[in-house]
């Protein structure tokens, strides 16, 4: 399966794209329990994730398929001017799921910091529309992260909110080494790892 870098004029498209694979994610619901609302609002949760993370993005060329955003383990993970105007537009736009939106990232965050506290690559997300599925291209779109942690001798870390990712995950090398619910009383989180 061939992947590229997602080119810049696409990111609507890959927006558009996660907003259907993660519409039924544990966590979106648990965030965003009306379902009209939570389609509305993902495109541009996932827009938002796009320009605030400094992320190597991949994707399918041709139509947007699948995409995933690898965090470099020596890059500064966000920018600065779309973190500030993020800050101001979510409560606007979220209204009160703001704060199940702030606690779940918070919690995320916490976990990740737990599993990897020292250098890695970090799967911020990814996600193949729904029509395409079990193509090869999850498959293919973790391979770059993979292949650049297992480079700088780091590992590959991941969070899922869906025990159904975890056998994919599994058969890629990463294993579970904590899990707990994001925040307490919200989804259930897996923190996998694949040691270099």
């Amino acid at each position: 399966m061939e992947i590229e870098r997602l080119d810049p004029a696409r990111l609507g498209d890959a927006s558009e794209m996660l907003a259907r694979a993660f519409h039924d994610d544990p966590a979106w619901v648990w965030v965003l329990p009306n379902e009209r609302r939570r389609a509305q609002l993902l495109p541009w949760l996932f827009r938002v994730g796009f320009d605030v993370t400094a992320a190597d993005v991949w994707t399918t060329p041709g139509p947007v398929l699948g995409a995933a955003r690898w965090l470099p383990a020596a890059r500064q993970p966000m920018r600065v001017a779309p973190m500030l105007r993020a800050i101001v537009a979510t409560p606007l736009r979220l209204g009160t799921a703001t704060g199940r939106f702030l606690a779940y990232g918070r919690s995320v965050e916490a976990l990740r910091g737990r599993v990897a506290p020292g250098p890695h690559w970090y799967l911020a997300g990814i996600g193949v529309d729904p029509t395409a599925q079990r193509r090869g291209i999850g498959t293919a779109l973790l391979q770059p992260g993979i292949e650049s942690a297992a480079r700088d001798r780091v590992p590959a870390v991941l969070l899922t909110n869906n025990a159904a990712n975890l056998r994919f995950y599994e058969r890629h090398g990463f294993v579970t080494v904590d899990e707990g619910e994001t925040p307490e009383g919200g989804p259930h989180a897996w923190a996998m790892v694949k040691r270099p």
